[in-house]
């Protein structure tokens, strides 16, 4: 047996059981978390999910506030990814119940012009960075690693980080570029990280939809571009592990 041959057959063997697709399981067996899902993308997210059978659980801020969320049907937990105290609870709450898919979604553009255009540095804040960071880069980390031990009981065990066409180079929104491209080489770590063996972790970047973050400007209508997002979740694969994917399934660069 060749090298080359002997590692496409390691690696094959270390991502075994992330090679269950849905079909192979009952849905209302495979648990979805959803930070952020009180509204926009992570609200349509939960209803599609749930609308398929699926048990969810989509966090919110203020769960009392979260009137849509709720009539969803999913199961609703108080969470700010920046606060300690709400990861533990949430950990608490969640102590031994398996999760399946976690959707790193809740996310904070930054403050906007009256033209409703990001702001540029004239206007910057190191508020708005610290902020766009502690939600966008630092919540994803320490959600992930709050619940490791609830993936650890799922075979599928997928982490998605939303990320963003912008987190590229750009004339304005500091805050959310840099945060998002930040969020980027998180995934890329975890995808590395001992820690995290056995689980497919990626960045996807959902588009430009038509939510309150992404204002009236935007190209895309959420209930179609998230069910292609719920699709690409579904299939995937060790191929897609580690990477950058757009939400209509083609791979992205950054």
């Amino acid at each position: 047996m060749t090298t080359k041959a002997f590692l496409l057959l390691l690696s094959a063997a270390i991502f075994l059981p992330l090679n269950l697709h849905a079909d192979n399981a009952t849905k209302k067996d495979i648990t979805v978390l959803i930070t952020g899902a009180n509204r926009g993308l992570g609200l349509e997210m939960v209803k599609q999910f749930a609308a398929d059978g699926y048990k969810v659980i989509g966090t919110a801020r203020k769960p009392e506030k979260a009137t849509d969320l709720k009539a969803t049907g999913a199961t609703v937990i108080k969470l700010d990814v920046t606060s300690e105290e709400d990861i533990a609870a949430m950990v608490k709450t969640l102590k031994g119940q398996k999760i399946d898919i976690l959707i790193n979604n809740a996310g904070y553009f930054g403050p906007r012009l009256m033209t409703e255009k990001p702001v540029n540095i004239t206007k910057l804040t190191r508020q708005e960075m610290t902020t766009c960071i502690n939600v966008n880069t630092l919540g994803p980390i320490f959600v992930t690693q709050a619940l490791l031990p609830n993936l650890r009981l799922s075979p599928m065990k997928k982490v998605v980080n939303i990320s963003t066409r912008a987190a590229s180079p750009g004339g304005a929104a500091y805050g959310y570029r840099v945060s998002k491209s930040a969020l980027n080489m998180v995934t890329r770590c975890m995808s590395m990280d001992a820690g995290m063996r056995g689980m497919i972790v990626i960045a996807l970047a959902p588009g430009h939809n038509k939510t309150d973050m992404g204002t009236h400007w935007a190209n895309l209508d959420p209930a179609k571009s998230m069910k292609q997002v719920k699709a690409l979740i579904e299939s995937l694969t060790p191929k897609h592990h580690g990477k950058l994917w757009f939400y209509d399934g083609s791979p992205m660069k950054w």
